[in-house]
């Protein structure tokens, strides 16, 4: 039996088709990558928010000030809530009253396995904003693997005290210390958590 076999290759519109096919498909496959990112900025901020919210909680019902750091290493963005009431030495005295000062504590404080929760990989970008020269114009500070964001509430007024990387004035006095009014995360989208210093508010607005 002589059997023919069809050897003719693609046609012109076959082949505009299978591209049209391939196009879509990658724009689909994009598209979920760019929600998929977005979404992780969204859930990190609203855990961020509501970590804010724990720290004022814990200031002004338990002992001592709690502190939130938010750090960047290597393997994404993480956060870390401590008291200043810890001993972490066991030896009947508090070792940071102030709360850690420098990312070199902080960093101790982990090596010896202190608790942290990770807020989002290390694609978003974390800006602390603080006014410049009360116009309305901001200065801003970026999260690195070196340097860290801490917030922190009064336990008297319940008001922020640190919404800053963690600098002291001469006695431990914050008066002309930087102020992070704004905590700005950016991925494929952006959402700032708004810090009100007299009153200890803060919410999220999405950009």
């Amino acid at each position: 039996m002589d059997i023919r076999k069809d050897k003719r290759g693609f046609s012109l519109v076959e082949l505009i088709i299978t591209m049209a096919i391939m196009a879509i498909f990658a724009g689909a496959i994009i598209g979920a990558v760019g929600w998929i990112n977005a979404g992780k900025t969204r859930k990190a901020s609203a855990k961020l928010n509501n970590q804010i919210s724990s720290i004022q909680t814990a200031t002004m019902t338990q002992k001592g000030e709690t502190y939130l750091y938010i750090y960047r290493t290597s393997k994404g963005i993480y956060s870390s809530s401590v008291s200043s009431n810890e001993d972490f030495n066991h030896d009947g005295t508090p070792d940071y009253p102030y709360g850690f000062k420098e990312r070199s504590e902080l960093n101790t404080y982990l090596s010896n396995g202190g608790g942290q929760t990770k807020l989002c990989d290390s694609s978003v970008v974390i800006k602390g904003k603080k006014n410049a020269d009360g116009t309305g114009s901001t200065e801003s500070v970026t999260l690195t693997e070196n340097n860290m964001f801490k917030i922190g509430y009064s336990k008297g007024t319940g008001a922020f005290t640190y919404s800053n990387d963690g600098q002291l004035d001469a006695g431990g006095e914050l008066k002309g210390v930087p102020f992070y009014t704004l905590i700005e995360m950016k991925g494929k989208e952006k959402f700032t958590i708004q810090l009100v210093k007299a009153t200890g508010k803060h919410f999220i607005k999405e950009d």
